[in-house]
């Protein structure tokens, strides 16, 4: 795995990531929060699919609701 793809990966995980602490300040409604960060975790989670296969592991996708826990 290059590196442009782990920092494309974290910038897009930060992106929804400043999506959902909006929606949980009040700027933004929980739909409005999940239709738009919905691409962005399908791409983060085609990326996690990706790297799982590299190792053999079972991949651990990221929901909506993970983007406000720390991991």
């Amino acid at each position: 795995m290059s590196d442009r793809r782990d920092k494309d990966l974290k910038d897009l995980l930060a992106r929804a990531r400043a999506i959902h602490f909006a929606m949980a300040h009040g700027k933004l409604s929980y739909m409005e929060a999940k239709d738009k960060t919905k691409p962005l975790l399908q791409e983060i989670n085609a990326g996690i699919e990706v790297i799982a296969k590299k190792y053999k592991k079972k991949p651990k996708y990221i929901k909506f609701i993970d983007l406000g826990n720390r991991f």
